[in-house]
């Protein structure tokens, strides 16, 4: 650490440890400023996924409600404007439910959800469409417009074979006709010509078939004439002729005629067939389709019953078969659909609660993430004020060590000067060889201050030590006093000799320095290359004659 120290001058040690607090406080800026920017990005990320789980979840709930908007008018008006809106809004849905699966894990499990419910609501409406264009969408096509055709047809053949009117006012007739007979008032007489003029209306009013119009006309026509002759003789005075003649047969043939049109309460029981086809397809009550094959029983037996031509009778059980089995398809097709139906609404029955589930787990997914952006900013704040308090405490002790290592040796130097100064030193400034140090520079000056002051008077001290005892020799009286002062010169000298070779060994020393410098500064061309030789010859130079004085000294 010394070392590392004497390596640096005051200022850059001063600058180096500013530097190191400015990084410090830096990076405590750094990871405030990286933290605020994490909670905010964080923030921002988590209302952004929220914002648009909640956007999309919203979208395809109003999706979903157009769609089934567009079914139940599909259901209700069976049109494909209807059918073909369905598919539209399904298909926005797909596209927002695509969406959603690129928010994040959770609304991808959901959008795979939502995709196979979609999916299934989606082939369920389609069956249901289907199976009503197989219905039939309007009166005219599918099941229903087959049978109708055949109801329609059976209906117009059943008006040709309601004479009931017609017998009605045959019956009245004849019944007037037996009164003028019994009673011979003209009052009969006068009925039975209204009755006549009605049912000639009647026929031509009616929907038989025109041959048989014709016949009925031409029939009632000879009872007419017939009975204008019957009358006057029953209106005479004496009439006994008991009722008889032409015209009686005239009405039995007519009476004939009729028959062989005549169904009884056919187009009644036609009506009561229609309205339990129209109370099941209105309200789709169960009950209704046995009354309808009832009623068709009841009519199948009255055709046979009647006195109808076989090729009629056939026409109209062909007819009344081909209905009862189109409409007994319709209703296996509306059960079908009733399934179907249910098992369509099942599947968008789920599609609400899983978008609701949808947004509750996002409100709650954002309710955690927000906790847990809390804590993350809670642990950066305490994390930034132990980094702080850590950067203060680093900042004292770099200060205290930058100043201690600055003090510590000015402090040893003052010492060193005062005992220069008023006393003897005992001894040197802590030094470190090649330091840049200025306190390093200045401590190694002292110490050579010490070292030229200690030679100077070691020589001095040397010096008057053989100057007096070269004294004491001339102002010897005897020999031992001769002796003793040749002695003390001789160890004088060896003193002198001493100091000589420490200057020597100093003189090696920075010669040796000096040619290390020379070759330095010669390998990196800070001097000319002759300038760094003779730099570095004169050094060698001078350590040779060193050299030489030491063997001379020492011979």
């Amino acid at each position: 650490m010394d070392k590392l120290s004497s390596s640096l001058r005051i200022g850059e040690k001063i600058g180096i440890g500013f530097a190191l607090v400015g990084l410090l406080l830096a990076g405590v800026i750094w990871h405030y400023h990286q933290t605020l920017r994490s909670v905010v990005e964080d923030y921002q990320q988590l209302q952004r996924i929220f914002e648009v789980r909640k956007s999309l979840a919203v979208e395809i709930e109003i999706e979903m409600a157009a769609a089934r908007d567009a079914e139940k008018s599909f259901l209700l008006l069976h049109q494909e404007r209807f059918a073909d809106a369905v598919d539209r809004h399904l298909q926005a849905m797909h596209e927002k439910v695509g969406a959603l699966a690129q928010v994040d894990q959770q609304s991808q499990q959901t959008a795979a959800q939502l995709q196979t419910l979609m999916t299934v609501y989606q082939q369920r409406f389609t069956a249901v469409a289907d199976a009503w264009r197989a219905m039939g969408l309007d009166e005219n096509s599918g099941i229903q417009g087959a049978f109708r055709q055949k109801i329609h047809r059976l209906h117009e053949l059943s008006a040709q074979y309601s004479v009931d009117g017609l017998l009605t006012v045959l019956l009245q007739i004849r019944r007037s006709e037996k009164d003028l007979a019994l009673r011979q008032e003209a009052t009969y007489r006068d009925r039975v010509r209204r009755l006549i003029a009605d049912f000639r209306q009647r026929v031509e009013a009616s929907e038989l078939p025109p041959a048989a119009r014709q016949k009925l006309l031409a029939e009632l026509a000879t009872y007419s004439r017939s009975f204008e002759t019957y009358a006057e003789s029953a209106l005479k005075p004496g009439y006994s002729g008991g009722g008889r003649g032409p015209f009686r047969d005239a009405a039995q043939r007519i009476e004939a005629i009729l028959h062989s049109h005549y169904v009884p309460e056919l187009e009644t029981n036609v009506l009561k067939l229609r309205r339990r086809e129209k109370d099941f397809l209105l309200r789709g009550d169960e009950s209704y389709p046995p009354m309808v094959v009832e009623i068709a029983r009841t009519i199948r037996a009255q055709i046979g019953e009647s006195a109808l031509a076989e090729a009629d009778k056939a026409q109209l059980l062909a007819l009344l078969r081909d209905y009862q089995r189109s409409f007994l398809v319709l209703v296996s097709q509306r059960a079908s659909i009733v399934a179907l139906t249910a098992e369509m609404n099942a599947a968008a029955d789920q599609v609400a609660p899983l978008i609701e589930a949808n947004v509750a787990q996002a409100n709650q997914t954002m309710s955690s993430r927000a906790r847990e952006i809390d804590e993350d900013a809670q642990a950066s704040v305490r994390l930034g004020l132990i980094v702080t308090i850590s950067t203060l405490l680093l900042a004292v002790v770099l200060a205290l060590g930058i100043t201690a290592r600055i003090v510590r040796p000015v402090r040893h130097m003052a010492g060193v000067l005062d005992d220069l100064a008023y006393g003897t030193p005992t001894g040197h400034v802590p030094t470190v060889p090649g330091g840049r140090n200025e306190i390093n520079a200045m401590g190694e000056s002292l110490n050579t201050l010490l070292d030229h002051r200690a030679s100077f008077l070691g020589w001095w001290k040397a010096s008057m030590d053989e100057l007096g005892a070269r004294r004491a020799m001339l102002d010897s009286q005897n020999e031992a006093e001769r002796d003793e002062a040749t002695l003390e010169l001789r160890a004088a000298s060896i003193v002198k000799v001493q100091k000589l070779n420490a200057i020597r060994g100093r003189l090696l020393q920075h010669a040796h320095t000096l040619a290390g410098a020379g070759r330095r500064l010669s390998a990196a061309g800070s001097l000319p290359a002759a300038d760094g030789k003779l730099l570095e010859h004169s050094a060698q130079a001078i350590e040779s004659l060193l050299d030489v004085v030491a063997v001379e000294e020492d011979a």
